[in-house]
């Protein structure tokens, strides 16, 4: 008998929600469908505006965090309605949220991801799993990246050495080393590019990287970058687009003595990306292992390029692994909300630093 769970992903760089239907009956994970759904454009403005700002106030955040709710209960019911799925045949759904702070190293840590769980719960009347980050925190660690267990919970079944890179707004990176595991955000992945973008009217995204591909690398700038001290930290750490944001962009442009155009800046923010990731993997010392990308970033033709010009290891997809890299991260925290409601905890030690085991994700039950 099938055992279907809902997983919801809605990314750093806040462009959709990504939507998966499981069958978890089985060691097995099948996905029985697959749907990218668009954050409304007054939603995704606000978003993106708060995630940016140093100060948010309490009355807006609650806003987005029913609207964002609204939008995912939404989503939940496309896809059962496409799959001719009976919602009451759903036992579970994992929603991660849409984060707008990350904060884990602050004198007072804290997470913060909007989309209400229990508006989701009470709406769809389904047991609802979310803020998956907050019992990890408070155990001392970093409160992310999650995915590597779940990553070896599908890829590390033949022990063999491998990278799985997912690049959205951040970049983050697992290393499978049976049976070691290690992750961490290696830096900014669109995040900056899309801030830049979004800001000289070019659209949400750089479509392929093309406009990247048409500026110059300004050496000066990469140099005061790639001097931030978050990539001089060594792992664990985990950071978001509040820190990586449009006025980190501008605190580093006045610091050089003149004007660059719009197009280098965005050349040199793309290698930013790409020197901050390979730098992450020389730190893991790898020797042949296959690297695999997931995530957004795949779509960015000009980036992946150079990420296998300047890598010494072979650069895939996740869909050589079998799993569609656009759906990665969806289909583990739907994996996730049953192992929280399975009462499973995990050891993250290696990956965010936390203190023991945990529960990935707080359960939210129906109120009516």
């Amino acid at each position: 008998m099938a055992e279907i769970y809902i997983g919801l992903m809605s990314g750093t760089s806040a462009d959709s929600i990504d939507c998966v239907a499981l069958d978890l009956s089985s060691e097995e994970i099948k996905v029985l469908g697959c749907k990218n759904f668009e954050i409304p454009k007054d939603l995704k403005k606000d978003i993106i505006q708060s995630s940016q700002s140093p100060k948010v106030k309490k009355d807006l955040i609650q806003s987005l965090d029913f609207r964002m709710a609204d939008v995912l209960v939404g989503s939940v019911k496309a896809i059962l309605t496409e799959l001719s799925i009976d919602i009451e045949a759903v036992k579970g759904i994992g929603s991660h949220g849409q984060t707008i702070k990350h904060e884990p190293r602050s004198k007072f840590p804290y997470t913060l991801q909007i989309g209400n769980p229990q508006k989701i719960s009470d709406d769809l009347n389904l047991r609802t799993v979310g803020n998956y980050r907050h019992d990890d925190i408070e155990a001392g660690g970093e409160g992310a990246p999650l995915t590597p267990i779940f990553h070896e919970k599908v890829f590390g079944k033949d022990k063999t050495r491998k990278v799985i890179i997912n690049i959205g707004g951040i970049t983050n990176i697992t290393f499978l080393d049976y049976p070691k595991k290690i992750g961490f955000d290696s830096g900014p992945g669109n995040c900056l590019m899309d801030s830049w973008s979004r800001a000289h009217d070019i659209g949400n995204y750089d479509d392929k990287g093309s406009w990247a591909s048409s500026g110059t690398i300004n050496l000066s700038l990469l140099e005061i970058m790639m001097s931030d001290e978050y990539f001089l930290r060594d792992y664990p750490k985990s950071t978001g687009p509040d820190y990586f944001s449009y006025e980190w962009i501008q605190k580093n442009l006045r610091s050089l003595s003149k004007e660059i155009s719009p197009e280098d800046v965005q050349a040199t923010l793309l290698q930013v990306t790409t020197l901050s990731l390979i730098e992450s993997i020389n730190t893991l010392k790898l020797s042949d292992e296959n690297i695999y990308l997931c995530g957004g970033g795949v779509h960015n033709e000009f980036l992946c390029n150079e990420l296998k010009k300047q890598s010494k290891s072979e650069i895939r997809t996740t869909l050589d692994l079998g799993i569609d890299p656009d759906y990665l991260e969806a289909i583990c925290f739907g994996w996730l909300a049953k192992q929280r409601i399975e009462n499973k905890k995990f050891n993250l030690s290696d990956i965010t630093g936390s203190n023991g085991e945990v529960y990935l994700g707080r359960i939210y039950e129906p109120s009516k």
